[in-house]
């Protein structure tokens, strides 16, 4: 789209009056407008044709604002979503800012308002529209682990078959994802990241989807029976040949596999080839590397001064036990970025960054705020789960209905978690 055009724009409103407003204004605009008035009418439209921008309201009559954004952008990651909210849900739409919305429009509504709203989300996007085959997915370091890794994908990368990404939680198995990619047949294509929440249980929008393209699904030992056995179809009668597929699990799934809850057949067919992501605690030889790697990354990306990481700082980075992983310390290393004003960053503003973390460690009931949200709330389901298996003395069936789950719903999730109920 260049920079005279205008955009085609999809409204998202459950409210008639409130979408039938903007379409008037936008459209005298000169903008194409479409507009929806539920989730499932909204996935119609995107289904039909992808729009440049989207204004999308906190609450729908049948889904919330915040599910539908990360559901989108697990499909289309560059989509373009502005948030619109009334005054008492604010926090939920800078929420969804953090969740890859470009901003949001405060209600009620004003020409002027959504003007500039919709003015500054379509510049927003042209600054930072960078063709993505451009970009560099090489994992950082030279560590014998690390120089492995890079090797064994550069020589499966142009192979059709199913990997598997094996490793805790903030390893980087999205970025060794995202590096196999950038090597692969399908490079020219898309990135598409799926959850087992979104993961399609259509075949035909499953195979449209992946064609040309690279499909990225975390969590795959929480994949449903449904999902499963479809994936497993398609797989045995190559209907997804033409893409690039990547699976990505927190722990091991052959436990999964013996207690009947991830198909045998599965995992066999994407299991083949396989890798391990080790903890940032067993190659910390890495870390000036990637000190220096997320540097540069932040300061270029949020226009930063450029700070630099004494010896002394760098070896306290080196003895720190990383729970969170290599996720963990780029988290830091942006925090120590914008909050400090010196050009050296000292072993004492490293205590102080670090102490929060090493606090939240210190009890098993505490969570690490220093985590983005999907990993802090992966943390807090751990505590929730392990509290629940502790009232019942490790009885998954009890536990299951204290938390309101499904047994088989909480036996994935247990395995997801790494969490065996017998040792509880």
């Amino acid at each position: 789209m260049s920079t005279q055009e205008k955009p085609y724009i999809l409204v998202i409103d459950d409210e008639p009056a409130i979408r039938e407003l903007i379409q008037d204004i936008l459209q005298d605009e000169g903008h194409q407008v479409t507009t929806a008035g539920s989730g499932d009418a909204a996935r119609a439209c995107i289904a039909q044709r992808l729009p440049q921008l989207v204004l999308l309201d906190i609450w729908m009559p049948d889904i919330d604002g915040i599910t539908l954004l990360r559901e989108f952008k697990q499909q289309e990651p560059d989509i373009n979503v502005v948030m619109m909210s009334g005054h008492g849900t604010i926090e939920s739409a800078i929420e969804a800012t953090r969740l890859g919305a470009s901003d949001f429009i405060e209600k009620p509504l004003s020409t002027s308002k959504l003007l500039r709203g919709v003015d500054n989300a379509i510049s927003k996007q042209l600054k930072l529209a960078t063709p993505q085959k451009h970009q560099n997915y090489e994992p950082v370091g030279k560590s014998t682990e690390t120089v492995l890794l890079r090797k064994q994908a550069q020589r499966v990368a142009k192979h059709n078959m199913p990997i598997l990404f094996i490793g805790e939680s903030g390893t980087g198995k999205r970025c060794f994802a995202n590096y196999l990619h950038s090597l692969s047949t399908v490079s020219e294509g898309k990135f598409i990241e799926l959850s087992p929440e979104s993961f399609p249980v259509d075949s035909l929008k499953l195979a449209a989807l992946a064609q040309h393209n690279c499909l990225y699904l975390h969590n795959v030992a929480q994949l449903s029976d449904k999902s499963q056995t479809l994936l497993l179809h398609m797989l045995e009668n190559n209907k997804l040949d033409q893409s690039q597929l990547i699976f990505a699990n927190n722990g091991r799934l052959e436990e999964a596999v013996t207690n009947g809850l991830f198909n045998e057949t599965l995992f066999y067919k994407i299991n083949s080839i396989t890798f391990f992501i080790p903890k940032l605690a067993d190659h910390i030889e890495d870390i000036p590397d990637l000190i220096h790697h997320f540097v540069d990354q932040h300061t270029t990306e949020n226009q930063l001064p450029y700070r630099h990481f004494s010896v002394a700082a760098q070896n306290r980075l080196r003895n720190y036990p990383w729970p969170g992983n290599v996720l963990e310390l780029k988290n830091i290393i942006q925090r120590l970025l914008l909050l400090g004003d010196d050009d050296e960053i000292n072993e004492a503003d490293i205590e102080q960054a670090l102490r929060p973390s090493e606090e939240s460690q210190k009890a098993n009931n505490t969570i690490n705020y220093e985590l983005p949200l999907r990993e802090a709330r992966e943390q807090f389901e751990r505590i929730y789960l392990l509290y629940k298996l502790q009232q019942t003395a490790g009885n998954v069936g009890k536990a299951a209905k204290l938390a309101g789950m499904e047994r088989t719903h909480l036996y994935r999730k247990l395995r997801s978690l790494d969490i065996d109920a017998k040792q509880t």
